[in-house]
């Protein structure tokens, strides 16, 4: 089983393209976490793989919170678990966290990788080339490859790249992680059709429509940007996004 968390969609090629060369199934945490699921039954598993995003230099917030409160049934004492992370350079602590999460419901984490992509964060990064993120993309392919062959032999292997010292990572989850949450930073231009998409496709359920417009009602934002990117009408900005640009993922079909 691959558990996978997807917004613009990298994680969710990553995940798909692991299932479909290992013999696996791919399912996604997001309609889990907008449905409050809390169980996931692992009967009969032999493998057990997170893909995940990157959002400063950490594990995703949604998806390590998820995590923290799923109930993994019937799971092997024999299982393979392993992470896959994307990211536009470096996955810091990713490993460790989702290391720390598995071992306190007995699961070991046996491999951890990571899977270069184009950067989605808008909000301070303007998008690359097409020709550049159509490189990276390709590269990714290459990676994917080689962790297969990984995931395969069942090797216990750590390919991570960028762990960042624990004061930067202090500094990083008690101030910076808390100001992500937050969400008076999102605005709505008048190109708003009033379609919905943002509100559906939110993992955290915490956007609403009024008089066919989105409000956001919580600080528990997920960062995931899915209603900023997924937009048809670019409607949705954050911080520097409107002049930034946009990305999906062009090799998959996102829902919503």
């Amino acid at each position: 089983m691959i558990l996978y968390f997807s917004a613009t969609g990298n994680t969710k090629y990553c995940a798909e393209l692991l299932a479909s060369r290992t013999n696996d199934k791919a399912v996604s945490l997001n309609g889990m976490m907008k449905n409050n699921l809390s169980v996931i039954d692992c009967a009969g598993e032999e493998a057990l793989g997170i893909v995940a995003p990157t959002y400063d230099m950490d594990l995703a917030y949604a998806v390590a919170e998820f995590l923290e409160r799923v109930e993994l049934r019937n799971v092997s004492k024999d299982i393979y678990a392993y992470g896959v992370f994307t990211c536009g350079s470096v996955c810091g602590d990713c490993g460790e966290t989702l290391k720390k999460i598995l071992a306190a419901k007995d699961i070991n984490l046996n491999a951890a990788f990571v899977v270069i992509m184009p950067d989605n964060y808008v909000p301070m990064f303007k998008q690359k080339s097409d020709k550049v993120k159509a490189a990276m993309l390709a590269k990714a392919d290459e990676t994917l490859n080689d962790i297969t062959e990984d995931i395969k032999a069942r090797k216990n292997i750590f390919k991570l790249t960028g762990r960042l010292p624990r004061f930067v990572m202090f500094f990083i989850r008690k101030f910076m992680m808390p100001s992500q949450r937050k969400v008076k930073s999102f605005s709505v231009n008048d190109s708003c059709v009033g379609c919905g998409t943002c509100a559906r496709v939110c993992p955290m359920n915490i956007i609403e429509m009024k008089d066919n417009r989105p409000v956001w009602t919580k600080d528990n934002c997920a960062c995931c940007l899915a209603c900023l990117h997924r937009c048809p009408k670019q409607a949705i900005n954050r911080g520097k996004s409107a002049k930034n640009g946009r990305y999906l993922n062009p090799n998959v079909k996102l829902e919503g």
